[in-house]
């Protein structure tokens, strides 16, 4: 009997836990230039593994990130590979990275020339740290005091500051979210990072804005919808 209510309480928590939504943000991107433009995250399932992509689109430039992962109940998402590609005026630029956690080994393919390195232990993609973060969140698991992120081109390790919720007003309306910030061990005087996570849409992104020497990443929810357990 034991067994059988363990189950059914795993059948019912997978859904919360691996679920896809649609999510679209208002994005102001400086890169050089200050663009406005609409971004849109979706996770869903493909196969035996799960996709996040954020894209957007502005009237000059575009950008998108995609991560392949895989959701393991006992631990939450493990990226397996990543990728980023951005045009701005018909130039385009990118990075992809792929994960082989059998061998341990992170690989830079959009540099065939660079050594191979390995992971060091629970390391994060850029998109998939947020689903990290939710997982343990949702199950009242202790966050880690910090964090080892890919992050452009390097891998980086991050310190998680958490606050407390705070209430947003955004074009998805007022909603209660727990705000967050990455520092580093020596940050820089223009360098900042701080996203917002909603407990109501499952920890998901409400906020983010980043700021480093090239410019300003900030997104601001406006839809949100659950796609059911992918």
């Amino acid at each position: 009997m034991l067994k059988i209510l363990f189950l059914l309480a795993y059948l019912v928590c997978l859904p919360a836990l691996a679920r896809g939504y649609e999510a679209k943000y208002d994005m102001l991107w400086s890169v050089g230039l200050k663009l406005e433009a609409e971004a849109t995250e979706t996770l869903k399932k493909n196969g035996d593994r799960y996709q996040i992509i954020l894209d957007a689109k502005a009237s000059i430039g575009s950008a998108n990130e995609t991560t392949n992962l895989v959701y393991i109940p006992e631990s939450g998402w493990r990226p397996l590979d990543y990728s980023y590609t951005q045009n701005i005026l018909g130039r385009t630029t990118g990075r992809h990275f792929r994960f082989n956690w059998n061998t341990g080994i992170l690989t830079w393919l959009h540099q065939p020339g660079r050594d191979e390195v390995t992971i060091p232990t629970n390391t994060l993609d850029p998109l998939g740290f947020r689903l990290q973060l939710a997982f343990l969140l949702m199950n009242e698991k202790n966050l880690p005091n910090a964090i080892t992120l890919l992050e452009g081109n390097d891998i980086k390790a991050r310190t998680i500051l958490a606050g407390g919720l705070e209430v947003l007003d955004t074009p998805y309306g007022k909603i209660k979210a727990q705000k967050f910030v990455l520092t580093e061990d020596n940050p820089r005087p223009e360098g900042s990072f701080e996203f917002w996570l909603a407990p109501s849409l499952d920890y998901q992104l409400v906020k983010l804005e980043k700021r480093d020497k090239k410019g300003l990443l900030a997104l601001t929810l406006k839809a949100f919808k659950k796609t059911g357990a992918p």
